[in-house]
């Protein structure tokens, strides 16, 4: 199967978005537990989809120090939103994850770019640009989260720099304190420059997927969206390892397997049930 997957012109511009059933044409009721239907959006979801980026974009190149404090939870988009943060302080059974392969789309805000930057920041990571995306779709494929804080920086979701708190009580002043700590002499960091591995990289990281296909622990829609997150973080069949590019150029390669896969039946599906269900589709 080759990405993007078929579907048409209409499917691949569009996005599922929330909806409230009396706003009228919500194809599902609320149900008991407060959960709502959602809709067809088109185009707009374009615009959705680069607000996020900006608004991640200027906390990450802010002039001042941004802190974010993780007391709990931190999944998807509010995993994104830390991931662009000067720093993070997190209480110590903190969890935090990119869990969006879950209903069948890759991060979209930033996630697949940053979690490249760190682990080319990893210092036990071999050099070349194949590693790192090794690293990378291991994580976000799996959809895995941290059971701590602890894990959470094994896994490159926190930095060495990063702060752990142990009372939860302290969490707020303790991200205060950091800030504080970062503002004298802060600069915003340097927009980097990340050689994507291509065609030397993607065929190892299919390897991979085609083998746990085999296994029985990958479903078909997991081989589209799996392939489309190889595609985003290789570069695709255009990218080459000896010209480094910039975030943007990474950005929209999130962007562009977001909007194809949610025009796949298989993670409108994985939608559908997440909403109904609260639980993930293994389709």
């Amino acid at each position: 199967m080759g990405w993007p997957p078929s579907a048409s012109g209409e499917d691949k511009a569009s996005l599922w978005s929330w909806k409230r059933p009396d706003e009228g044409d919500c194809p599902s009721r609320r149900d008991r537990r407060g959960r709502y239907g959602f809709r067809h959006r088109g185009p707009s979801g374009n615009a959705f989809i680069d607000r996020g980026h900006a608004t991640f974009r200027a906390i990450k190149y802010a002039p001042f120090p941004v802190v974010g404090a993780l007391a709990a939870m931190a999944f998807g988009g509010g995993c994104e939103i830390l991931l662009h943060c000067s720093a993070i302080q997190a209480h110590a059974e903190a969890s935090i994850g990119l869990v969006e392969t879950k209903i069948g789309v890759v991060p979209g805000w930033g996630g697949c770019k940053e979690m490249l930057i760190r682990q080319y920041a990893l210092t036990a990571a071999p050099h070349g640009p194949v590693a790192p995306a090794i690293a990378a779709f291991n994580l976000i494929a799996s959809a895995r989260v941290s059971g701590s804080a602890f894990e959470a920086r094994n896994l490159g979701l926190l930095r060495v720099t990063d702060g752990i708190t142990m009372n939860r009580d302290r969490l707020l002043a303790d991200a205060k304190r950091k800030a504080l700590d970062l503002v004298p002499g802060y600069s915003a960091p340097e927009r980097p420059k990340i050689a994507l591995a291509g065609l030397s990289g993607a065929p190892a990281i299919r390897n991979l997927l085609d083998s746990e296909g085999i296994a029985g622990r990958a479903t078909a829609h997991d081989r589209v969206v799996g392939i489309a997150l190889i595609d985003t973080l290789t570069g695709g069949v255009s990218a080459d390892p000896l010209k480094p590019v910039g975030e943007d150029e990474i950005t929209a390669m999130e962007k562009r397997a977001s909007i194809a896969l949610c025009g796949t039946p298989g993670t409108v599906a994985r939608v559908k049930h997440m909403l109904a269900t609260g639980k993930p589709l293994r389709n």
